[in-house]
C-alpha cells in the first residue's frame, strides 16, 4: 500500500539497530509509562479498518467506498488528505488526480496535481472512472455514475463517486472512528504545512466532537507538530514515521499518540522483520494501539493465514484493502466487534446464552426459582400484599321503635377480606325528612369487621316510619324505625 515509505523506514531502522542493537526493543524496567491523552481507543476488540475505504473492493477514497465498507462490517475508515488550490481538504491517496479519475492532460491547463486544482474543478471529475475490482470480476463497473451518464446504485448519489471533502465525510459519518493521513509529499514548505494544519483545525472546530474519534497521522513529524499547535485540544494522533522509529530506542513520541501504525513487514539487512513483535512490548507498556497496514511483501496478504498471524502477534487493527475479505474472516472465526458484541448473525448465541458463537457461548446465569436479580445478587421475590376487598355492610338493629324528639344509635358494621387496609365510604339516607341521619361516613378498614356508631335524630314532629339505608357500591343495609309520637306538653 505504501511502498515509498518502506525504503525510508528500512534505512532508519537499520541505523537504529546498528547503533542500539535489536535488544533495545525491550522496555527498560525503570521506564514509566507515557499514557495516551484519551482512553477512547482503550479496551476495544480488534478493529477492521478499511484502507481508503477498501480499494480492492470499491473505488478508493470515495463516499461510496466508505459507506459500502461500513455497511459490510468495517469498524473504522481510513483516508488520505490534500489541500486544494482554494483551501479545501479533499481525500485521495495519490497527489496526481489522473491516477483514479477521468482527468486528461488537455483539461485545466495541463494541471493534474490535486493541490493545483480547485474543488470545483475536482468535483467535475469521475473518481471511479478507472477503478476495477481486485478480483477481476468486472471492468470499471462504476464508470459514469459521477457524471450522471450511468444511474447510481440504490441508496447512492453521483457525488458518492466523486472526490469527497473531509467536511462531507464528517457529515456522513458523525460517530464513525476515522484514520486520516495528512499527506506531506514533495517539497512542501513550512508555510504549506502550517496552512494544511490550520485548514484541518478549522474543519474540526466546525464539526465539534471529533477530537477523540479522528486519528490524525502523517509520515512527516513537521505536519503533526503543526497540527498540534493549530489545535492543541485534539487528542488522537498516530506517531509519525520518524517518531515511531525512535520510539523503540527510548524516545517519547510527540504529540503523545493513541496509536502507532507500522507495516506488517520491513526489510533489514536482507531480512524481512515483523515490526508488530518489536513494537508490542512498548505499546503495551504505554497503552498505545498497534494499527497495521500491508507492505505488499507477503504474497498471502489479505488471506486467512495473514489475518491470523497479525492477530496472534497482537495487532489491534489491520488497515485492509479488502474489508469484504477481512469481515468474512472475523465473522467466521468468532472475532467480535470492538465493543464485544456479535460482528455478524453467525456470531449470535442461541437464546438463553451470551457471548460470541460458535465457540464462546455461555449460559446466561439465572436466579433460583422464587428469587430475582442477576447472580450472585439474587433476592427473594416479595409479592406485594393485595388490598382488602369490601364484603358486607350491616345496620343494627334492623328494627327499632323510637319516640319523636329522641335519638337512636345504630351500629354500622363494615366487613372486608384479608389484605391491606382500605378506605370505605358509606352513604346514609333516611326516608323520613323528620328523621335525620348524617349523609356519609368514611372508615379505614383492615381485615375483618369494623363497627361505627351512627346517630339517628328524630324531631318532635316526626311521625310514622323511617327507613335508614346504608350503601357502598353494590353493598346495602337498612334499619327500619317506627316513630312513637311524643307526649303532648301540658299547658
Amino acid at each position: 500500500m505504501k511502498k515509498l515509505v518502506l525504503a525510508t523506514m528500512t534505512t532508519l531502522l537499520a541505523m537504529m539497530f546498528v547503533t542500539a542493537g535489536a535488544a533495545s526493543a525491550a522496555v527498560p524496567s525503570d521506564r514509566d509509562p507515557i499514557p495516551p491523552p484519551t482512553d477512547y481507543w482503550q479496551d476495544k476488540g480488534f478493529i477492521l479498518m478499511a484502507h481508503q475505504g477498501g480499494e480492492w473492493d470499491f473505488p478508493p477514497n470515495t463516499l461510496f467506498a466508505y459507506k459500502s465498507a461500513m455497511n459490510l462490517g468495517a469498524d473504522m475508515i481510513d483516508m488520505d488528505a490534500y489541500v486544494t488550490a482554494d483551501g479545501h481538504i479533499v481525500l485521495s491517496h495519490d497527489l496526481d488526480a489522473r491516477k483514479n479519475s477521468d482527468l486528461t492532460d488537455d483539461m485545466f491547463g495541463g494541471k493534474h496535481d490535486i493541490t493545483d486544482l480547485t474543488l470545483a474543478q475536482l468535483k467535475t471529475l469521475d473518481f471511479a472512472y478507472k477503478w476495477s475490482p481486485h478480483d477481476g470480476s468486472s471492468t470499471t463497473p462504476w464508470r459514469g455514475v459521477a457524471t450522471g451518464d450511468v444511474p447510481p446504485p440504490t441508496g447512492f448519489a453521483p457525488n458518492d463517486f466523486k472526490i469527497p471533502t473531509f467536511d462531507e465525510v464528517l457529515d456522513a459519518f458523525p460517530d464513525t472512528p476515522i484514520n486520516i493521513e495528512l499527506k506531506q509529499v514533495g517539497a512542501l514548505s513550512q508555510e504549506d504545512i502550517d496552512n494544511t494544519a490550520a485548514t484541518m483545525a478549522g474543519i474540526l472546530a466546525a464539526h465539534p466532537g471529533h477530537d477523540e474519534n479522528v486519528i490524525i497521522n502523517s509520515f512527516g513529524q513537521e505536519m503533526l507538530d503543526a497540527m498540534h499547535l493549530a489545535r492543541p485540544e485534539h487528542k488522537s494522533y498516530s506517531g509519525s514515521q520518524d517518531a515511531s522509529l525512535a520510539y523503540i530506542n527510548g524516545q517519547p513520541i510527540t504529540p503523545t499518540p493513541v496509536a502507532i501504525e507500522p507495516p506488517d513487514y520491513f526489510k533489514l539487512s536482507g531480512n524481512w522483520l515483523r515490526p508488530v513483535t518489536i513494537l508490542k512490548p512498548w505499546t503495551d507498556h504505554d497503552g498505545y494501539q498497534l494499527y497495521v497496514w500491508g507492505s505488499d511483501h507477503d504474497l498471502a496478504q489479505d488471506t486467512d493465514p495473514f489475518y491470523a498471524k497479525l492477530i496472534e502477534e497482537g495487532a489491534d487493527s489491520y488497515n485492509t484493502p479488502s474489508p469484504i475479505t477481512l469481515a468474512a474472516y472475523l465473522c467466521n472465526n468468532g472475532i467480535a466487534s470492538p465493543d464485544g458484541s456479535p460482528r455478524c448473525p453467525a456470531q449470535v448465541c442461541p437464546e438463553g446464552q451470551t457471548g460470541i458463537a460458535p465457540d464462546n457461548c455461555v449460559d446466561i446465569p439465572v436466579c433460583p426459582e422464587g428469587t430475582e436479580g442477576t447472580p450472585p445478587d439474587c433476592t427473594p421475590i416479595v409479592t406485594p400484599e393485595p388490598f382488602a376487598k369490601l364484603r358486607k355492610i350491616t345496620l343494627s338493629p334492623k328494627k327499632a321503635t323510637v319516640k319523636a324528639g329522641k335519638k337512636k344509635v345504630l351500629q354500622l358494621a363494615v366487613s372486608v377480606g384479608a389484605g391491606k387496609p382500605i378506605s370505605v365510604t358509606v352513604n346514609l339516607k333516611s326516608s323520613n325528612g323528620k328523621v335525620k341521619v348524617q349523609r356519609k361516613v368514611k372508615l379505614t378498614v383492615g381485615s375483618g369487621k369494623t363497627v361505627k356508631k351512627i346517630t339517628v335524630n328524630l324531631t318532635r314532629k316526626a311521625r310514622g316510619k323511617a327507613k335508614i339505608t346504608a350503601s357502598s357500591g353494590m353493598f346495602r343495609a337498612a334499619s327500619n324505625i317506627k316513630v312513637k309520637p311524643a307526649k303532648k306538653e301540658r299547658r
